[in-house]
């Protein structure tokens, strides 16, 4: 459609990248305007454009109050496209770029577009035509790239269990009722374990266990995740990889599952990512569950133990943190999730709400297929 696309480089990375993906509005050549404020994001920006075949140049331009001077600048820039068609993407920058772009396009007979991102439209505003549905989907890899993170270590398809270790999972979701307590204790001694570099540990560690710890651990013993040697007070776990398992991977497996489902059935565009690691200049972060909808990121935080109570009160509030902190990753768009086999407190429920994250608990997994779709398409 545009044989050149010139965009507003801002901390929003989607809405420059996928008109640039979409073979409707793919152009020859992608001109980024950039403030000295923007040039990390210009630079990332234009590592996942360059792959696409797209020629890219970066056009500094002055983010002052100067708005004849900023004028001047976009003058000199569109002069100098007197042959094919140039179309301005107004939806990045400040609004007092994005304004005088807009001035200076139409002054020229340039076309202006806007891309709503709530609705994968891109809006004309310089003519009558119709908004223009996009169809490209971002992947995982590339969406993260174009916000500064590279992907060092992730898992994602299949997950290697075995059909009595995935029958496992269900049935410790089908149990979320009586189960609770005794997959707290679980995790707690998984945990322990893994801080001793140890693949056995003693149920001394327990001051109660609970009635149904012991039903717990004969269906995980069944499944290949541990034996259980009753008169020694003591478990071992099959390998490192069960032992992740017993303390809360279980859970991560579980949702992926679902995803699994709901990406057979069109809901997601990219596989679920699980235990991903991303790194950006200034920054490590693990994330239990990320995947791509609706060119969305999605996170997903998943806990096992206990996130009440005054030892571990601290736990849900550091797990909702860090889904806050992590949301600034994929810009405005993104969305986040914690998943608690145990109930929240009141003090980080309404915690959650004020950071708008998603919260599912308890019974609520027995439904949570239906609550992820609902959740993605919302």
């Amino acid at each position: 459609m545009f044989d050149t696309q010139v965009c507003l480089v801002s901390a929003q990375a989607a809405p420059n990248l996928l008109p640039l993906l979409d073979e409707q509005l793919k152009p020859r050549e992608v001109i980024l305007l950039v403030t000295e404020q923007m040039k990390d994001r210009a630079g990332y920006l234009q590592k996942v454009i360059t792959p696409l075949g797209i020629k890219v140049t970066q056009q500094a331009i002055e983010a002052t109050g100067n708005f004849q001077r900023m004028q001047e600048q976009l003058e000199s820039l569109i002069k100098t496209y007197t042959q094919g068609s140039v179309g301005l993407n107004v939806t990045g920058g400040t609004k007092w770029m994005a304004i005088s772009a807009q001035e200076v396009f139409r002054s020229y007979g340039q076309s202006v577009f806007y891309v709503d991102i709530d609705t994968d439209h891109v809006l004309f505003l310089d003519s009558e035509k119709p908004p223009l549905t996009l169809t490209a989907r971002i992947k995982l890899k590339s969406y993260l790239n174009a916000y500064g993170y590279d992907i060092l270590s992730e898992k994602t398809g299949a997950s290697g269990l075995t059909t009595d270790q995935r029958d496992l999972c269900h049935y410790l979701v089908a149990y979320v009722d009586e189960w609770g307590s005794a997959i707290g204790q679980l995790n707690r001694l998984a945990s322990e374990a893994e801080q001793k570099k140890t693949l056995s540990i003693s149920l001394t560690l327990l001051e109660k266990p609970d009635p149904h710890l012991d039903a717990l651990l004969t269906q995980c013993a069944g499944s290949e995740i541990l034996t259980h040697q009753k008169d020694k007070r003591q478990i071992t776990f099959k390998s490192e990889k069960t032992r992740f398992f017993a303390n809360g991977g279980w859970l991560e497996e579980y949702i992926n599952g679902r995803l699994n489902e709901l990406k057979s059935e069109g809901v997601l565009q990219d596989s679920s990512h699980l235990n991903l690691e991303i790194a950006s200049p200034k920054s490590t972060n693990e994330i239990d569950v990320a995947f791509m909808a609706r060119n969305r990121l999605h996170l997903i935080e998943c806990k096992t133990r206990r996130l009440t109570g005054a030892q571990a009160g601290r736990a849900g509030t550091e797990s909702l943190y860090k889904l806050d902190s992590l949301s600034d990753l994929g810009g405005l768009g993104t969305r986040s999730m914690l998943v608690s086999y145990r109930a929240l407190g009141p003090a980080d429920k309404q915690r959650a709400k004020d950071l708008r994250i998603k919260v599912v608990e308890g019974a609520q997994l027995k439904d949570i297929k239906g609550i992820l779709k609902a959740w993605i398409s919302g």
